[in-house]
């Protein structure tokens, strides 16, 4: 498997103009928001507080949906394709599950699934068909469930142990798990995919690597995408690895660039029209980028500054106009979101004797774009191209990052 690297120093990060929004207090620095971008366009982010409450944001406005829980964790929230949304969470029974049928706004339960292991839900999809999955660790297991309920289980990792657990399941239904492993002195990133009764294949086993989340996502043309970061005992690089039908498919995309401590935390989402987002934590800063090419390679990074420590992070997709990422960032106590923006990068070539400019997002051209190059202001063609004179510009569009760039 090799990975085509992008140099972080090497690219202009345009800062996206947006600032930090509160939405829920009281959380530990373990709660790990879930974040959901529903068929109707809502946003809802479901988490767990130490207090023993289970919560729900939908669209910035939150409701507590369980009290008094003696053993709050992960909590993990799905749409099925019927619309309904199903939350699974730990309880003292071991994990409960709790459903809403109108995008949200109201929920009934709790349910108890078939899972009785008492710790957090740690990764959850659906399957085209509508079938839920969910994923429990501990010390030697991995559980993985199927069903409403978890009607199916199968330890898919004895060894010990496996962390930070995350599902998806491709357009041909086929399951997947990926997770960080401690169980050699060197550590992994294994990913597996599941038979039809959850047995994993021979599982891809991704290492040196430190202690870090393992985000797994599928799209809806067959493909599925997993972000990890290669470095002992700190990471080195941040690659986002493409699989189709268990196995990888194609070179990976590298972001290098000095790491420290914790770093990268990292999330991966995938919008309804399957484009493909990264977003990570570097130097202080949070940073993003989006793939239009099933991940075979990715538009400009955009950066904001962190709003504080971070403990955890979750993403979002949005397709909506030019589309976008909602992005939650837990900073010890509290969880404080914002939606990040795709980048412009900008290719300059000359075509006879004239000098052109193309505003580009993840090498598509951008109609409607505009440059302003020594003092005058440029209209794009539909291809995001237009003639330009030398000197220092920028390049803009409605719903994208700005860039500056230089015709020598």
């Amino acid at each position: 498997m090799r990975c085509v690297a992008v140099t972080l120093a090497a690219l202009a990060l345009a800062p996206a103009a947006a600032a930090w929004s509160p939405l829920g207090t009281g959380v530990g620095n373990t709660t790990v928001p879930s974040l959901l971008v529903t068929q109707a366009g809502t946003i809802i982010a479901a988490y767990d507080m130490p207090n023993g409450s289970i919560a729900v944001v939908r669209n910035g406005t939150t409701k507590t949906l369980v009290t008094g829980d003696p053993v709050p964790g992960h909590t993990q929230v799905v749409q099925q394709p019927s619309g309904a949304l199903q939350l699974y969470f730990p309880n003292a029974q071991g994990v409960g599950r709790m459903t809403s049928t109108d995008d949200g706004q109201t929920w009934t339960g709790p349910i108890e699934t078939q899972s009785h292991t008492v710790g957090p839900v740690n990764g959850a999809a659906v399957a085209p068909d509508g079938t839920p999955y969910f994923a429990q660790d501990g010390t030697g297991f991995v559980n993985v469930f199927r069903g409403l309920n978890g009607e199916q289980v199968k330890n898919v990792y004895t060894r010990c142990c496996g962390y930070f657990e995350s599902l998806a399941v491709d357009s041909s239904g086929l399951a997947q798990i990926a997770f960080y492993s401690n169980a050699d002195p060197d550590a992994a990133t294994v990913y597996e995919s599941l038979g039809s009764d959850l047995t994993p294949a021979a599982p891809t086993v991704l290492k040196p690597v430190a202690q870090h989340e393992a985000p797994l996502v599928a799209d809806h043309a067959g493909n599925t995408f997993l972000a990890w970061a290669p470095g002992y005992p700190t990471a080195t690089t941040l690659s986002v690895v493409p699989f189709r039908g268990g196995a990888p498919s194609a070179d990976g995309v590298s972001f290098r660039g000095a790491f420290s401590g914790p770093e990268p935390h990292m999330a991966l989402a995938v919008d309804t029209t399957d484009r493909l987002w990264l977003v990570w934590t570097q130097g202080g800063k949070l940073h993003a980028a989006r793939s239009r090419s099933h991940g075979l390679h990715f538009g400009a990074t955009v950066t904001v500054g962190e709003p504080g420590s971070v403990y955890q992070l979750a993403a979002a997709g949005i397709a909506t106009g030019v589309g976008s990422v909602d992005v939650v960032v837990n900073t010890g106590s509290s969880l404080v979101g914002q939606t990040l923006h795709p980048g412009l990068s900008v290719r300059v070539y000359k075509k006879g004797k004239a000098i052109w400019a193309q505003a580009l997002d993840d090498g598509f051209g951008v109609g409607g774009a505009r440059f302003k190059v020594g003092g005058k202001t440029i209209s794009a063609n539909a291809t995001g191209a237009a003639r330009v004179p030398r000197g220092r510009g920028s390049a803009s569009a409605a719903g994208y990052v700005s860039a500056t760039f230089r015709v020598p």
